[in-house]
């Protein structure tokens, strides 16, 4: 009934599987973690603390950990690129409740609330609602201690792990996801 020739059904079958492939490809790429071997969040099996969470904590004096503006690490014993269970001892002084929780990946690629203003001596603590994210500075003031989460860019935390630290130099500051960057996975905030 048609006069289609073998030809054009093939190469309407090689543009589908082409394009099949190159979606899947683009597909699986987007599902992994490009940062860890093999894709999986680094540590998958952080241990909850006592307050419900795994990771930092408010209290310096629990940290077996260096200071993250002096060089320190994570926990005795952690490997690099072993994260959800380090504290970084970032606040000397952060009380028990910050004054603002921002959340990493609540619902995706983004931070919840991206965009925020605090005063100066304020605390905010950053918390993992889904692994393989960290929190990386983009821009601060020259007087700022904050470095963002231990590590390199490549480190990343899992969920339930918490980041927190005591703000003390004014001016504006821009923080960002090194993974999902590309995604729009970014932040800024003020310090008045």
């Amino acid at each position: 009934m048609t006069d289609q020739t073998d030809g054009d059904t093939t190469d309407r079958r090689t543009a589908l599987r082409l394009a099949a492939t190159g979606l899947a490809g683009s597909l699986a790429g987007c599902l992994s973690n490009p940062w860890e071997p093999g894709g999986e969040p680094a540590n998958k099996s952080a241990a909850p603390t006592s307050d419900g969470g795994a990771g930092d904590t408010d209290d310096p004096s629990a940290s077996t950990g260096g200071n993250e503006t002096d060089g320190g690490g994570d926990e005795a014993g952690d490997e690099p690129g072993e994260t959800g269970g380090a504290s970084d001892g970032s606040s000397d002084d952060s009380p028990s409740e910050p004054d603002l929780v921002v959340e990493v990946a609540p619902d995706g690629f983004r931070f919840e609330p991206s965009t925020f203003e605090i005063e100066r001596g304020d605390t905010v603590r950053w918390v993992w609602r889904a692994s393989g994210h960290n929190v990386r500075v983009r821009s601060k003031p020259d007087e700022s201690t904050w470095d963002g989460t231990p590590g390199s860019a490549s480190d990343t935390y899992a969920e339930g792990n918490e980041h927190s630290h005591t703000f003390e130099a004014t001016g504006d500051y821009e923080f960002f996801c090194a993974p999902h960057q590309t995604l729009g996975m970014e932040g800024s905030f003020t310090v008045r």
